[in-house]
């Protein structure tokens, strides 16, 4: 019985995954997602996960322990003399490992692209933030020290819209995949990621800006 309901639960979150990915959060209703992963319970959503909100969160909660096991595998490889794109890759390259070892197709980054743009997701992502693993907050801070001659502010800021570029181009290299333009080859995209990363978050300020994000956060 347990493990009826359990594969339910993987049914139900696969088709959500890509039901969001495909048309949006907000445009897909519980009773399609049932119906998408072949459960006659329309009700099935609310059963196995509350409500939808608990849904999302569990949605983007899925991969995180095998994320949080790549980058603690990485960050015990780094030595004293890292520099700043051996901190950054090990933000990076976990959560691409996990998008590359999913069935093609994938829709975990275009769900997380849509998710963005949802506020029970983005309310999820703030609280995932304020409770970071150990490991992923001193990854921070020898970021920030890296980085020391970039005023804060603007630090703040360049991750902001750092964390959405490589979130967008996570989600479009993806259906590229999908729809059979390119092979993939995700580890290749996350080092070029981490030498974008590194190059936009230590670039020389050419002015001084009061701009300040919304909800800053490193990749």
């Amino acid at each position: 019985m347990a493990r009826k309901s359990e594969q339910a639960r993987t049914a139900l979150m696969d088709a959500a995954e890509e039901l969001f990915g495909r048309h949006g959060i907000d445009q897909v209703s519980s009773r399609r997602i049932a119906e998408f992963a072949g459960n006659s319970n329309h009700s099935a959503v609310a059963y196995h996960f509350g409500d939808r909100d608990g849904l999302i969160r569990a949605l983007l909660d899925r991969h995180a322990a095998r994320t949080d096991a790549f980058r603690a595998d990485m960050v015990r490889g780094i030595g004293d003399d890292a520099a700043l794109p051996d901190y950054l890759r090990c933000m990076i390259l976990p959560a691409v490992q996990v998008i590359s070892e999913l069935p093609i197709p994938s829709w975990r980054a275009r769900f997380i692209s849509q998710a963005r743009h949802n506020p029970t997701a983005a309310a999820a992502f703030a609280e995932r933030a304020a409770s970071v693993p150990e490991n992923l907050e001193d990854l921070r801070a020898r970021t920030f020290a890296h980085l020391g001659h970039v005023d804060r502010d603007v630090l703040v800021g360049r991750a902001w819209i750092l964390g959405r570029t490589v979130v967008d181009v996570c989600a479009e290299y993806e259906a590229s995949i999908a729809a059979g333009d390119r092979e993939p080859e995700w580890e290749a995209l996350g080092h070029f990621l981490t030498d974008v990363a590194a190059g936009m978050l230590g670039a020389p300020v050419s002015e001084p800006t009061p701009f300040h994000p919304d909800s800053p956060a490193l990749p």
